[in-house]
């Protein structure tokens, strides 16, 4: 695995398209034209911590261009949950990444909010291995990349590293190393900076990016959405950092016409903490957008298995879920055609789906 650490300085303190088909799982073949539903090639997960979808109502789209963009251009909802259980950073993105609740049998296990223990993995504290989206991208033999703004994000590197990950049994033997760069860096924007030069360099079919400026910038100024606060600054620089992935995919062709970006959150918070029954602590939003998909509502995509939440925290037994940011990960790799991740349960049932742009008339 090729690992770079950047030791940064401080942190600077819809309408659903009605004919639109659902998107399926697309395989991977040789045909697949740029733009249409079954030609993603290349997903990169973005995850704003501490970001509250209020908190990008409260700005026009000038304001915010990139998450102006993602609501007029993709599938997306400001009313997903996190973990039922757990409002946490390192336990929810666990969640993003395993497609597992924190808690319970099926669970990924993982609780701790801090830097782990040294030489304490996921699987050890679980008592037995736990895939990831990481594993079945390696092990399918594409590249992965994790780029993260937090220590504690260690965790993800030692679990998945060369001592740690799981053999590979799917066909060729890709080793145990489930993750071919790992960076860290508290400045996002010097942590962006590293992704869009790796992604230029060979895209990564799986890219996981963690902005930290919202969730930092709550903790120590308060989660206040009022007008010109620092937690809605924060959130204008994450905006930015978004912006400048979604313009690297508009101007690559390498990733235009064949990438999908999702972008979700954490958690949200109230005053300096998010660890309450609160909705503003566990309500996030979720956006997808890129090749294929249509302008939509995620809700109205999936009625049949999935249900708007409305104000409610709804436990993991719930009939229809909501839509959430534990879907991350099972989503990427339907879109790129691959199978969900190994003992996984969010959205293996009732995968999430979205609605594909109709195609262009020949």
């Amino acid at each position: 695995m090729a690992r770079l650490v950047l030791l940064a300085g401080m942190l600077a303190l819809a309408g659903c398209a009605p004919a639109a088909p659902i998107l399926t799982l697309p395989p991977l073949g040789a045909a697949r034209p740029a733009g249409s539903a079954d030609s993603v090639r290349y997903v990169i997960h973005i995850s704003v911590d501490g970001l509250r979808p209020d908190a990008v109502e409260r700005f026009d789209g000038a304001a915010l261009p990139a998450f102006a963009r993602l609501r007029r251009e993709g599938a997306w909802t400001h009313n997903a949950r996190t973990d039922a259980d757990l409002r946490k950073t390192l336990p929810a993105h666990t969640d993003q990444i395993t497609g597992r609740a924190a808690l319970g049998p099926a669970g990924h296990g993982w609780t701790v909010n801090t830097d782990p223990a040294p030489g304490v993995t996921i699987h050890s504290n679980h008592g037995s291995y736990v895939a990831s989206v990481f594993d079945v991208v390696h092990d399918a033999g594409r590249r992965t990349g994790a780029f993260v703004s937090k220590s504690k994000f260690s965790l993800v590197d030692l679990s998945y590293d060369a001592d740690h990950g799981a053999p590979d049994t799917t066909g060729p033997d890709d080793g145990r190393d489930k993750i071919d760069t790992f960076v860290y860096a508290s400045d996002t924007a010097e942590l962006t900076d590293q992704l869009l030069a790796d992604e230029a360099r060979e895209p990564f079919a799986y890219a996981f990016l963690h902005l930290r400026d919202p969730d930092a910038t709550g903790h120590w100024w308060g989660w206040s959405v009022r007008r010109g606060s620092h937690y809605l600054r924060a959130v204008q620089r994450a905006d930015v950092q978004v912006g400048r992935v979604l313009a690297l995919v508009d101007r690559d062709p390498r990733l235009r016409g064949r990438t999908v970006v999702i972008v979700t959150s954490d958690h949200g918070g109230t005053g300096h903490s998010h660890y309450a029954e609160r909705p503003r602590h566990f309500t996030v939003p979720f956006y997808v957008w890129g090749a294929g998909v249509a302008p939509s509502d995620l809700y109205a995509d999936t009625p049949e298995t999935r249900q708007d939440p409305g104000a409610e925290n709804v436990g993991w037994d719930a009939l229809r879920q909501p839509v959430r940011n534990g879907d991350a990960a099972n989503l990427a790799l339907a879109l790129l055609g691959l199978p969900p991740v190994p003992g996984s349960t969010i959205g293996t049932q009732h995968p999430l789906r979205v609605s594909e742009t109709p195609r262009s008339a020949p």
